[in-house]
């Protein structure tokens, strides 16, 4: 915001687009946005940090208009902390962080079933600094984010506690002179309570530290992505393979679990395991953690959750046929590609919950860790075993789906088959006895 004139705009297209263009670059673990408004440049750079549970984003403004000007940055989230807004906003309670070099909010939700007493927390760098908790001190009554009531303030009010629309709104002022620059820094995360919020905080409020992880962050995926290069003649091609492909599977998949119709942020059983089959190159200690994790989801009797949220592993028990077959074909592919044969020989438990009855599809759940655990080959056997049941033409049982979801009602009664679970279970026969 221009402090003279009052004008808004945003260093991203939205949610207040400025008048000039807005140049978006993404790499491997980091995103550029880059725009120039009334003389002002300004460059973000949004990236995760490589171990810590921490968004950080630096904002560079450049002051080229020929005169000096008096700026503020503000940076707005909206807590959810829980499994939607609307449930948990009544129980969210906001404080204000001791943080050195500039100012943040920090978020409780007592009542929250997961992630409940974990603390939340934004803060922005900066000598002159505000803050506000109130949403509807920010946006205003019946406002929206294209034009907040906030931006018409000098300053936010400080407001914070129980019984807000709760929110998470900084903001810090500048005076840049001409030719002059200034690096914001803006953080976002959650921690395991207050005291390690604070200490994350303090240890981010340093433009060096956070440009020193940025990269680590580079480092880190060139590890990864660096490890097979494709050359073919189609520039595209090259583009897709050496990189972007692979990293969307780990960033996107197995890290955010996430895609462009489904957020949940789920541990899908088959899912992530189709997406490791691309690591047994490039990370193949990825990959071996996975089909560890996915073994340990799998029901004393031989078939799986099909997907499961952390920490407490609630999730739905099906009768989809194919999911407990990813996990010896995802353990054949590792072996032959690695040679690790002692991975066959970790010992791993099984889970304990409640069987489908007759007519149900699936049941959600949170199911117990057995006492019973045997080696991950067994694991694969047992998996294997409950595979085998057939139909009348003597094809494997459908059951809720055969990997193609839509088809859930086609063996719902226990009698449709599957050509394709044939073919599969016939090339995972093969392998295991290879």
């Amino acid at each position: 915001r221009d402090e003279e004139s009052g004008e808004c705009w945003s260093p991203t297209a939205l949610p207040v687009r400025g008048h000039g263009d807005y140049l978006t670059r993404h790499g491997f673990g980091y995103s550029v946005f880059a725009h120039r408004e009334s003389g002002i440049d300004s460059e973000l750079t949004v990236l995760v940090a490589e171990e810590d549970p921490v968004k950080l984003v630096l904002l560079t403004l450049s002051n080229s208009s020929g005169r000096t000007r008096q700026l503020s940055v503000t940076g707005y989230v909206e807590w959810t902390l829980g499994e939607t807004r609307t449930r948990s906003a009544p129980h969210i309670v906001t404080h204000v962080a001791r943080t050195p070099g500039g100012c943040g909010i920090l978020a409780n939700n007592f009542y929250g079933d997961n992630g409940g007493g974990r603390t939340a927390f934004f803060a922005v760098s900066g000598n002159d600094c505000s803050l506000t908790g109130d949403r509807r001190e920010f946006i205003g009554r019946n406002g929206s984010l294209h034009a907040p009531s906030a931006m018409k303030l000098q300053k936010l009010s400080g407001k914070t506690g129980a019984g807000l629309d709760p929110c998470g709104a900084v903001q810090s002022a500048v005076t840049l002179i001409d030719g002059d620059q200034r690096t914001f820094i803006f953080i976002l995360g959650a921690e395991e309570n207050d005291v390690c919020a604070q200490e994350t905080l303090a240890r981010y409020m340093n433009e060096d530290t956070v440009r020193q992880e940025l990269n680590r962050i580079h480092n880190h995926w060139h590890n990864v992505l660096d490890k097979i290069v494709v050359n073919t003649p189609d520039t595209s091609v090259n583009l897709l393979v050496n990189g972007w492909l692979l990293y969307q599977t780990v960033a996107c998949r197995l890290m955010a679990r996430s895609g462009y119709y489904q957020s949940g942020g789920a541990f899908g059983f088959r899912d992530q395991l189709q997406d490791t089959l691309a690591l047994s190159h490039a990370a193949p200690d990825r990959m071996r953690e996975q089909i560890i994790l996915c073994a340990s989801r799998q029901f004393i009797e031989g078939d799986v959750q099909h997907w499961w949220h952390p920490p407490h592993g609630n999730g739905v028990r099906t009768r989809c046929s194919d999911d407990y077959l990813w996990l010896p074909l995802a353990v054949c592919h590792y072996v032959e590609t690695t040679g690790d044969m002692d991975a066959l020989e970790i010992r791993i438990p099984y889970l304990e919950g409640r069987s489908l009855q007759p007519g149900e599809e699936s049941v959600y759940d949170t199911p117990v860790i057995s006492g019973t655990e045997e080696t991950l080959w067994l694991h694969c056997v047992k998996a294997i075993h409950y595979g085998l049941r057939f139909g009348e033409h003597g094809l494997p049982l459908m059951g809720a789906g055969d990997w193609n979801d839509g088809m859930n009602r086609v063996g719902i009664e226990g009698k449709g088959e599957s050509v394709w679970l044939g073919f599969f279970l016939y090339d995972i026969l093969q392998r295991f006895a290879a």
